[in-house]
């Protein structure tokens, strides 16, 4: 039976740096602003640094190659850092070993899961792999119906949702919930297989679902703004607000939830990072505005540059108009609430240590 929401079971360790609250910049070594930010992110997120500390291979595994004790040895470079800033380049180094281009204009969400992949791989000790799985995973069900009514269902999981940009109305502002609502609405589709019931002969089209059935404690939701043409990729700049809490209660769910312990109750969820992506889909830049758990505030991480700003900086990225109009959101995590505190945040309060 999979575990509801649970407390952090150490304190967060991180909590040096510039603004004293866990904040430090890191070293661009060369188009390595989406490293920088997905670094950040990971660095700034209690629930995986309390499972990453209590990895027991720390004192044994020297491998260059190996994820987790590159993150490990960083992230306790950042944490004594008396400037403010430290250089990455021996985890860059690391990624590199494990075939990963660095130096390089790289996509965020993609670099996540191969970044986490490469992290679940070199783990190796069982327990601590099963706790990060957790926080991150998302089941789902997949239903497809034959135009004959067989209906097939097929269990899947992921790490990160993509959440599509097109294909709802235009000329208004598209919301994160009307993302999603198109992400779990039924599509139909040609199928290229047949139908399981005997009775049917021939292809034909199906239609295709998705509902719930777990979350987890970190959502991870990637704004699909990339879209690959024929020869060419472009970005999608449409105007995509997002809440700073977000219920996931109104989208599809599985009835096998609640034998899943994944009560719908504890589906609420704030959000505290937005990794942003400034510029085209040929060049670009990664910034990440992180809202701090120490003391609530948001503030905006350029490399090494680190700032303080409010909730109203954060909503420019929204794209789609303005002088701002090509930095957008991109990647944006979501904290799963506390069941006994799901009440809409102020913007001045946050979940967590």
């Amino acid at each position: 039976m999979e575990e509801g929401p649970r407390q952090l079971q150490a304190p967060w360790p991180y909590s040096s740096g510039k603004f004293k609250n866990g904040l430090v910049g890191l070293s661009n070594g060369g188009l390595t602003c989406c490293v920088n930010v997905l670094l950040q992110s990971f660095y700034l997120t209690p629930e995986f640094t309390s499972i990453l500390q209590r990895w027991d291979q720390m004192e044994n595994d020297v491998n260059a190659r190996n994820i987790p004790y590159h993150m490990c040895r960083l992230f306790d470079q950042m944490q004594t850092s008396k400037s403010g800033r430290v250089s990455a380049e021996m985890f860059l180094h690391c990624l590199q070993l494990n075939h990963v281009k660095v130096y390089t204009q790289n996509d965020a969400a993609e670099l996540f899961l191969i970044v986490f992949n490469l992290l679940l791989d070199q783990l190796q000790t069982s327990a601590i792999v099963e706790e990060m799985k957790r926080l991150y995973e998302i089941k789902v069900e997949q239903l497809v119906q034959c135009s004959c009514g067989e209906v097939t269902v097929k269990d899947s999981r992921f790490w990160s949702l993509p959440v599509p940009v097109i294909g709802t109305q235009c000329g208004k502002d598209l919301t994160l919930e009307d993302g999603l609502t198109q992400f779990f609405s039924p599509q139909s589709v040609r199928s290229n297989s047949r139908c399981p019931n005997h009775d049917c002969k021939m292809k034909r089209s199906v239609q295709k679902s998705i509902k719930l059935i777990s979350v987890p404690e970190v959502l991870n939701l990637h704004l699909t703004r990339f879209c690959a043409l024929s020869s060419f990729t472009r970005k999608i700049y449409r105007s995509v607000t997002f809440p700073q809490t977000l219920d996931l209660n109104s989208f599809p769910v599985s009835e096998r939830s609640q034998t899943c312990g994944s009560g719908q109750e504890s589906w609420h969820y704030q959000l505290y990072a937005v990794l942003v992506h400034i510029g085209s889909a040929l060049f670009g830049h990664y910034i990440a505005y992180v809202k701090s758990f120490k003391d609530s505030m948001w503030y905006k991480l350029d490399d090494t540059s680190v700032s303080q700003v409010d909730w109203m900086d954060v909503t420019s990225t929204f794209g789609g108009h303005g002088f701002m109009w090509s930095e957008t959101a991109y990647v944006l995590l979501y904290r799963r609430m506390k069941t006994d505190d799901t009440k809409p945040s102020s913007g001045t309060q946050t979940v967590g240590l």
